[in-house]
């Protein structure tokens, strides 16, 4: 009997042992980092002014200048300030480039059918020809990444005087962009290197080169420089003529200044290749133009996106350089200066209309976004 009694008394104190184990237990507090919670505050602290800074400046200014792209918000206007009239939108809606009636989107209207005539007989969409131009000078981005790569490439061989050469072609990247278009601005003088090199110094008309002397000169048509007389508007509009040569010299420009921070970013890159795949290659017997594209591009694939994918978004922005060396104007000015014109300089002498320049403003904003996205598409497609 005493033994039964204590056998179940046994069974139930390991029955509640169980039923103990099957509860869930209480979390323990664990005990407090004193220095991990000082260094995660400080983390913040130093964290808070970009993210107020990119919440205010980029964020809210995002969304106010899509709202203003609907209204007909002038600097010059009746005295409302720009939160007055997104407070009251429904009543300072754009107007309609044709009938002047209230459209909230006549600004956009206006940018897909406003043309500007070229020349004497061509007449061409305004954000197109801008648009073209942008386009035209991304030529620049694969001349770049292939040079970036090949001088990388030679960078991080086992050469005397590698250190140096990265220096050298890494100043263009922290020179200020004004020298830089000084510089080429007297290369391309009519009596500099350029024109000097070809026998053209001091040379009058003709020749693409001697238009270069950025003179101001803006008839240079295809049928000048070859002697045509074709009636075609190609032929005869500077837009298509003068544009390309104009335009080539900032691709060449643009490519030079930005070289050296994408060798720096290839050559860290280089350095994160597998080593003992490599040599594993190597010993297999592939030479070094198969070990470079099986073993080498693979590794850096994600430095190539990312070069790609920055150059793509910072090349559809590229307003200083054809403005400071050649001023705004259609044949050579890229999209950006379209923002620069309507919303703070003013179009034809009129006054700004920061509004308008929000609607190109969204509208490059979109076409960006398209891009960026595209690439990663392509990026996951790859993957896959």
């Amino acid at each position: 009997m005493e033994n039964n009694f204590a056998a179940n008394a046994e069974n139930v104190e390991a029955g509640a042992a169980v039923a103990e184990a099957a509860l869930p237990q209480p979390k323990q507090k664990k005990p407090i980092n004193q220095q991990k919670l000082q260094d995660n505050l400080w983390g913040w602290i130093f964290c808070i002014p970009l993210i107020v800074g990119t919440v205010w400046f980029v964020y809210i200014c995002l969304v106010a200048a899509l709202l203003l792209s609907f209204t007909d918000y002038t600097i010059y206007g009746a005295g409302d300030s720009m939160f007055e009239y997104l407070a009251q939108m429904g009543q300072h809606l754009a107007p309609d480039p044709e009938t002047g009636a209230i459209n909230a989107f006549g600004w956009y209207k206006y940018a897909f059918t406003h043309e500007v005539t070229i020349g004497t007989d061509l007449y061409i969409n305004e954000m197109g020809a801008y648009l073209f131009n942008t386009v035209f000078y991304m030529i620049g981005i694969p001349i770049g990444m292939v040079l970036a790569m090949f001088f990388a490439v030679c960078m991080t061989r086992d050469i005397p005087g590698a250190n140096v050469f990265r220096v050298l072609y890494y100043f263009p990247s922290v020179a200020s962009t004004v020298s830089i278009v000084y510089t080429f601005k007297l290369m391309f003088s009519p009596s500099g290197v350029i024109n000097q090199l070809f026998g053209l110094d001091g040379a009058e008309g003709g020749s693409p080169f001697t238009w270069l002397s950025l003179t101001g000169n803006n008839s240079l048509t295809w049928n000048g420089l070859t002697g045509s007389a074709s009636q075609s508007a190609f032929m005869n509009a500077p837009y298509w003529c003068q544009g390309i040569f104009s335009k080539l010299v900032i691709i060449i420009m643009s490519v030079w200044k930005g070289l050296g921070g994408t060798v720096i970013l290839y050559i860290a890159g280089l350095s994160g290749v597998n080593a003992a795949t490599k040599e594993a290659a190597q010993i297999d017997g592939a030479n070094g133009w198969q070990i470079f594209w099986k073993v080498t591009m693979p590794d850096l694939y994600p430095t190539i996106f990312y070069n790609i994918v920055t150059a793509v978004i910072g090349g559809m922005q590229i307003y200083m350089e054809p403005v400071l060396l050649l001023g705004e104007n259609v044949i050579t000015s890229g999209y950006v200066s379209l923002i620069y014109t309507y919303g703070v300089k003013g179009y034809a002498g009129e006054s700004p209309t920061p509004s308008q320049g929000a609607a190109y403003g969204m509208i490059l904003a979109v076409m960006i976004v398209i891009l960026t996205l595209f690439q990663f598409w392509l990026d996951s497609k790859n993957k896959d």
